[in-house]
């Protein structure tokens, strides 16, 4: 416990230093101010790059960062298992998404009063940031180099984050919905869309395909890409 905590305190101390805190929450206060200044303005838009696309940006590069200096683990006083140390990062990556998730919360429930039910609101949120901070977890770990980060950035963002975006705004035909399944980005937007217009305009079998899914993928990365290769990922970076 005494490792876990460290290495948890150690995350969130680095995300500071990094400044991708700062980035982080400038984001989050833009989105939230539009959505309380602007709102007649659809605010899903926002909701969808806050889970799809800036948990995978900025996990993925606080571990890449973390890896190149050497600092992906602070000083312990015990051996430290792998799985403790994965666990103590997901959680500190969790703990910091929780800021936009609640702010978001408090604009739709006292500023623009949207008649939903706010705790499958939180859920739906966090479900879609854990799997989305998976991906960046394994887009760090299987990306050799700056270069191959940066082209799995743009191939994930591109294929599978803009993508739903634009379906949810109906620039996609319907008949694709089903073939979005593929999609992490796709199925995270499917919940959060039902769940903020506060009827279910999906069919029942999507909703549920899309819950089902989220956790398969969750489960499908950390078996096969994360354990795997996680423990070899921390010794390479203690020897840097």
């Amino acid at each position: 416990m005494n490792n876990f905590k460290k290495i948890f305190i150690n995350d969130l101390q680095r995300f500071f230093e990094y400044r991708l805190f700062h980035v982080f929450i400038t984001i989050v206060f833009i989105f939230t101010f539009a959505m309380a200044l602007f709102p007649t303005f659809n605010p899903s838009n926002f909701i969808y790059v806050s889970v799809f696309v800036l948990p995978v940006i900025l996990f993925s590069i606080s571990m890449y960062i973390e890896k190149e200096e050497g600092t992906i683990l602070p000083t312990l006083s015990t051996c430290c298992k792998s799985h403790v140390v994965l666990l103590a990062k997901l959680f500190a990556a969790l703990v910091i998404q929780l800021i936009p998730v609640i702010l978001y919360t408090l604009v739709f429930l006292f500023i623009q009063k949207l008649d939903i039910s706010y705790i499958a609101f939180i859920g739906a949120y966090l479900l879609g940031t854990f799997l989305h901070i998976i991906i960046g977890l394994t887009l760090s770990i299987i990306s050799k180099s700056n270069n191959i980060l940066s082209v799995s950035y743009i191939a994930y963002i591109v294929i599978f984050s803009i993508t739903p975006i634009f379906y949810e705004n109906g620039l996609i035909p319907i008949s694709f919905q089903y073939v979005m399944i593929i999609s992490p980005a796709y199925l995270s937007g499917v919940l959060l869309g039902n769940v903020m217009a506060g009827v279910m305009y999906s069919g029942l079998t999507l909703i549920l395909l899309s819950v089902f899914l989220q956790v398969i993928y969750i489960g499908v990365l950390i078996i096969w890409a994360i354990l795997p290769f996680f423990k070899s990922y921390l010794v390479t970076s203690k020897n840097k």
